[in-house]
């Protein structure tokens, strides 16, 4: 028998299947667990907007011992359930989906009525050392008279100029400084030119043999050749990363489709795998 139960959207288990970057939940957020005879089966977390009458599951995760038994579904239907009861008529879902291999989850929630399919975000994780064999790639270089410095010894003044750029129109999700505690403080850099900020790469160590490029930006009225890839050829350069790390992590924007044709045309070849963040939708 399965019995779903509230629970409180706060509750440590989130924390396993939601992103380590998750800002705070809203208050009106709820939790949900599924007992399968009594043995813990599933977890859901909804949360409604009033405002735009748009609900989301932010998780949905049912383990792969009670899959196929009718617990997803059970779950799916109550946090459907608990949207419209809050004045929602619109679910919202994003699941990740690895480039030439399955998709259950997205078969399952397309059998449930979901679709509007919307590329959010792509993910590739590139092995470094074909990337910076590539020649096109090798022969990207700034300008001789781009200045870089590092990124976390920014004054007032560089921070200034890119939060300004930032609310110019540059996307949030863009900002170098966004939870720069996590950054590598020697290759994270920002680019100057004539003594404005260009551009910049913010860089993460998430393990021994890999980097996450968590942001590169450079600014298209300069067209510089490669524009946010030139910069990040230097780095590669600079600190000869290929001979120190496996494998470079990088997200594009789904809206941006500039760079997911090169990314796509040019750098898939050396991918040791490329997901997608895909937005899924139903009217309730």
């Amino acid at each position: 028998m399965i019995t779903i139960r509230s629970l409180p959207a706060s509750d440590e288990r989130f924390r396993a299947i939601l992103p380590a970057s998750r800002g705070p939940l809203p208050s009106e957020s709820a939790g949900l667990e599924a007992d399968l005879d009594g043995l813990f089966a599933g977890l859901a977390l909804v949360v409604p907007d009033c405002s735009t009458g748009i609900g989301r599951i932010e998780a949905l995760h049912t383990p792969e011992l009670f899959r196929n038994l009718g617990v997803g579904s059970r779950l799916l239907l109550e946090a459907e359930r608990r949207l419209l009861d809050a004045g929602c008529r619109r679910s919202r879902i994003d699941v990740t989906v690895r480039r030439g291999g399955p998709s259950p989850e997205m078969d399952f929630l397309r059998k449930r009525g979901y679709g509007g399919d919307t590329l959010r975000r792509r993910t590739y994780t590139l092995r470094t050392s074909g990337v910076a064999n590539e020649g096109w790639f090798d022969r990207l270089r700034l300008p001789e008279r781009a200045a870089l410095i590092p990124l976390l010894s920014a004054g007032v003044d560089e921070r200034r100029q890119v939060a300004e750029l930032l609310m110019s129109g540059v996307p949030s999700d863009l900002d170098p400084f966004r939870e720069e505690r996590r950054l590598h403080v020697e290759f994270s850099l920002l680019l100057k030119l004539g003594g404005q900020v260009a551009g910049w790469a913010s860089v993460q160590e998430t393990a021994s043999n890999l980097l996450l490029v968590r942001t590169m930006y450079a600014r298209p009225e300069l067209r510089l050749p490669g524009g946010g890839f030139a910069l990040l050829a230097e780095i590669l350069r600079r600190f000869g990363l290929p001979e120190r790390y496996a494998y470079l992590t990088f997200n594009v924007a789904g809206d941006n489709e500039a760079m997911l044709r090169i990314a796509d045309r040019k750098l898939t070849r050396h991918a040791a795998n490329v997901k997608s963040l895909i937005r899924l939708e139903k009217e309730l």
